[in-house]
């Protein structure tokens, strides 16, 4: 929801380093390639390949220094909540596929809520389009119930406030229903798809207990986020 693009800004600038410059990350190449272009950097998560992309030209080391929060600001709601569509989203889902898609793509991004939405493979475009918007309000808490892993249905269900250890689909289900949990439920979901690829990325080893750390807090914010919109319709 549009209401939480400020909070969402912040939650992922917070979790984005400064500058860095490393010849190893692509990012840094303003060709989007190893040995490409001119080696600027990447800050606030912003490449220089996405930066010369928009700027239309290749930017240098000196310009990636000098980018501001502002700019990070109109960057990540241009190329990322725009382009997600999160205004359209329900409030904690929205910041779910914003920062992750800021993080790993907007394309995966869609295509995991795509999956879990139960839309057919030919329909998983990466696209945010009208379909998908339709399928998040139409699909059944079985099929979304579906792609939770083993953390995150444990999660969901102390969430409920159900017994631990195994519980019938049909009580899952009644719960999501009496609670009104369904949005909740797609957190939890898509937390179970962005693990399982930040677990599949080559660089997991390196990098993963940073992102893991990120997704905790990212699941958080997104139940907070949800709660205080229960909050305000109350």
């Amino acid at each position: 929801m549009r209401r939480n693009l400020k909070a969402s800004l912040k939650f992922t600038l917070a979790r984005e380093g400064g500058y860095q410059c490393g010849r190893a990350d692509r990012g840094n190449w303003t060709g989007g390639k190893l040995g490409v272009g001119q080696l600027s950097g990447t800050k606030y998560g912003i490449s220089a390949m996405l930066l010369s992309e928009i700027r239309g030209e290749a930017v240098s080391a000196a310009t990636m220094k000098a980018l501001t929060p502002d700019v990070f600001f109109d960057v990540a709601t241009s190329r990322f909540w725009n382009v997600l569509d999160c205004d359209a989203l329900p409030d904690g889902v929205d910041l779910m596929l914003f920062d992750f898609g800021f993080n790993s793509g907007t394309e995966r991004a869609v295509k995991q809520l795509q999956q879990l939405l139960g839309m057919s493979m030919a329909a998983q475009d990466g696209e945010m389009g009208p379909a998908t918007l339709t399928a998040l309000h139409e699909a059944s808490t079985a099929t979304i119930v579906s792609f939770l892993s083993k953390k995150y249905l444990e999660q969901f269900q102390s969430w409920l406030d159900l017994p631990s250890g195994q519980v019938s689909m049909t009580s899952l289900i009644d719960a999501v229903g009496e609670q009104s949990a369904r949005d909740n439920l797609i957190i939890y979901a898509l937390a179970s798809q962005q693990e399982a690829a930040y677990r599949s990325f080559r660089t997991f080893r390196t990098f993963g207990q940073g992102w893991l750390t990120r997704l905790t807090e990212r699941v958080a914010e997104a139940h907070r986020l949800a709660q205080a919109a229960d909050g305000a319709l109350a």
